[in-house]
């Protein structure tokens, strides 16, 4: 019975814990950032696949994970081992994703294989490898404690780890490419994927050698799995704070990461210095790394809500500093994109320490623990809002008159940088509008933790 131990879980997770998190999402973030800041461009200049094509691509995506994201997580939450419950997918899912990184960026070569056709299984099978360890992973922080301000602490520990895999993949993936130097591209982007894949393994397995899942009991016979998906709607329809969780992931992930996607572009075509192009990147990463304890500081001081949307403001400052300074000032154009870094840092840290709260808010309604099927929806949707990132991205794109390897016209210069600085900026008003309705602070998620251990539930 979850209920029964909660009190045994309220102490401070153990530091090795906290550091197996940290490297854990260092894994993640190596494949995730890699992905979302260079694969696009992989796919359109590189690999020659049309805009709209390479931006379905990602919708296709979208629509497998429907599928197995949400089956991961149940079949996670079933799963039964002297290791736990979740510790064992990031043991025997690691190689799979390992394999998957490189992959994705690699191309049919002299296979007789349609290169969009060749883009869509290895990326559909990215994606799959990346399900099966990331959403037991991230449910494990829902098990390690129930502290709101512990779970702030830890989700703390998580980004920093995430965003130092960001810093490894901005390091990496440029100085390869500078290093093969023009025309040799594809093979720049091979290489460097193939050395963050094997980092990923290494860290993934540091992981789950270090954490350690909290008991489980198990006494509860397994209902059938189709009693588990008919349980999904009642997780999300039961729960308004979880759901403007959800709301605030879907906007970040979708409108927000449009900045990334597009640094890229922007030095190559707007600024003319691809040589540029790590540092474009290096400032927010390093800046969200920096800021990290302060948004956890002020989030234990005041409420994670108050972190976020302070956050969301400095963000909000940097996008549109960013659309209207001139591209030949390129030290507004940095500080701008330092500004914005910043506020993914109170956006990443906030989200992660936010959902787990209401992993207990949906158990006090409704006699059920369920932080797998939370946690595996939370990374479908975050997935999910990529993906239409995207096709919007590739849409966006075609309609400005983008032309991958041309010199772009002023018009289109202007509609990229628009895309860059004002979807993002649309989408932190979303985030705050949403924050506006969301109630749930340490008073009041402490007052769920005593009703929880009065009255034991189904976990």
């Amino acid at each position: 019975m979850i209920g029964a131990n909660l009190s045994v879980k309220k102490a401070s997770v153990p530091l090795a814990s906290r550091f197996g998190f940290a490297f854990g999402d260092l894994s993640f973030n190596l494949v995730w950032q890699g992905t979302a800041l260079f694969l696009m461009y992989y796919y359109t200049d590189i690999l020659g696949i049309p805009v709209v094509a390479a931006g379905a691509i990602y919708l296709a995506a979208m629509f497998w994970d429907a599928i197995t994201d949400p089956l991961i997580a149940i079949f996670a939450d079933r799963t039964r081992t002297r290791w736990g419950k979740y510790r064992p997918w990031l043991l025997f899912g690691a190689p799979a994703f390992a394999i998957s990184y490189p992959l994705a960026y690699s191309g049919p070569g002299a296979l007789p294989v349609d290169p969009v056709i060749w883009a869509l299984v290895t990326h559909l099978f990215l994606r799959t490898a990346y399900t099966i360890v990331a959403v037991p992973f991230t449910s494990l922080q829902a098990r390690l404690t129930h502290d709101a301000q512990e779970r702030a602490v830890v989700a703390g520990f998580r980004m920093v780890g995430a965003a130092s895999g960001g810093l490894m993949v901005v390091l990496l993936t440029p100085f390869f490419v500078s290093w093969y130097g023009e025309g040799r591209e594809a093979h720049a982007y091979f290489v460097a994927a193939c050395i963050a894949s094997g980092i990923a393994l290494a860290t993934l397995w540091y992981s789950f050698f270090c954490m350690r899942e909290p008991a489980s009991d198990y006494g509860d016979p397994l209902e059938p799995i189709w009693s588990d998906l008919k349980g999904i709607g009642s997780v999300f329809l039961r729960n308004p704070p979880l759901m403007r969780v959800f709301g605030i992931v879907i906007s970040g992930s979708l409108c927000l990461g449009m900045f990334g996607k597009n640094v890229v572009y922007h030095f190559k075509y707007d600024i003319q210095r691809p040589d540029l192009t790590m540092i474009g990147l290096l400032i927010p990463a390093i800046l969200l790394i920096l800021t990290v304890p302060i948004w956890v500081a002020l989030a234990k001081r005041t409420s994670k809500r108050t972190a976020l949307a302070i956050g969301a403001m400095i963000g909000l400052a940097g996008y549109l500093w960013f659309f209207f300074n001139s591209a030949g000032n390129l030290t507004y154009t940095f500080a701008a994109m330092g500004l914005a870094g910043i506020g993914a840092s109170a956006f990443a840290v906030m989200f992660w320490s936010m959902l787990p709260d209401t992993v207990e808010y949906g158990q006090a309604v409704t006699g059920v623990r369920a932080e797998s099927k939370t946690f595996g929806f939370a990374t479908f949707a975050q997935k999910a809002a990529v993906g239409i990132n995207a096709l919007l991205l590739g849409a966006l794109l075609e309609w400005v008159g983008y032309i991958p390897n041309e010199p772009q016209s002023a018009e289109t210069l202007l509609g990229m940088k628009a895309i860059m600085a004002l979807v993002p900026a649309a989408g932190v008003i979303v985030i705050l509008i949403l924050l506006s309705g969301y109630k749930l602070d340490h008073a009041q998620h402490a007052q769920l933790l005593k009703d929880i251990e009065s009255h034991p539930s189904k976990g």
